[in-house]
């Protein structure tokens, strides 16, 4: 009997599809190595990796996927609380906050303006983009959220308690970090090999095609970008930096 479910990672469609669900699918059968899982597929259900696998050890295997990549939440029983990944969406089209794909079939969530202003901006009456920019934000960035409210209207959240110390922690800690949406594990870490620069950061893993690399004292991500962009021609690449969102804080 096969099981099937989806896990919390999106592929655009403006990506090889099919070149990256098979990296996508040969990461999954190294994390389930010595498990008597002979079937894996892998496929696609609005963006969203739908994984089919069946085998005597399924069971086990489908509980380590979930550990591993999360499982997508249906919209219709998320509760208040409830923290799960979501991904950037149709970032700056709307002046009240920003959507994110988190479920599918559903509406995209929406993270309201004041609730940005008080996580971001220290409750500041600063717009959207400003905000955005401050902190680099990229379409299809995947970040940790929390269900704060959900009516007939739609879904509403906020960055989650864990994502926003991790952001928190890099403003104060006053380092550069690099955002990369649209690359695998491995082309990041090959990207930063054939550079030299693989010392020079810290990689943080959100999702499978999205990354953050947190720089260490002495290098910067502006000076990364026309080091790496050229191994990576299908990534966008945004930055965040600290010295900007303290001026953000000032203002």
């Amino acid at each position: 009997m096969t099981r099937s479910f989806i896990i919390q990672e999106r592929i655009p469609n403006s990506l090889p599809l099919e070149k990256l669900l098979e990296e996508l699918g040969w990461e999954i059968l190294e994390r389930l190595e010595g498990l008597d899982t002979p079937d894996l597929d892998l496929d696609l259900i609005n963006g969203w990796v739908q994984v089919m696998i069946s085998g005597p050890d399924e069971v086990i295997a489908e509980n380590l996927i979930i550990k591993s990549y999360g499982r997508m939440p249906e919209s219709d029983k998320l509760e208040v609380g409830n923290a799960f990944k979501g991904f950037i969406a149709d970032l700056g089209k709307v002046g009240y906050g920003i959507y994110f794909r988190v479920s599918t079939p559903g509406k995209d969530a929406l993270y309201p303006l004041f609730k940005m202003r008080s996580q971001l901006a220290m409750e500041r009456k600063a717009p959207v983009r400003k905000i955005v920019r401050a902190y680099g934000l990229i379409n299809d960035l995947a970040l940790e959220l929390e269900l704060i409210k959900r009516d007939e209207k739609g879904i509403y959240v906020s960055l989650s308690s864990k994502q926003l110390s991790t952001i928190e922690s890099w403003v104060r800690r006053g380092v550069d970090v690099l955002f990369i949406v649209g690359a695998t594990p491995k082309q990041v870490k090959r990207a930063l090999l054939r550079t030299g620069h693989r010392r020079d950061v810290s990689i943080m893993r959100a999702s499978f095609l999205s990354h953050a690399l947190i720089c260490k004292k002495g290098t910067q991500a502006r000076g990364l970008i026309p080091r790496l962009g050229p191994y990576l021609p299908r990534a966008t690449l945004s930055i965040l930096l600290a010295t900007r969102v303290k001026k953000l804080l000032s203002e």
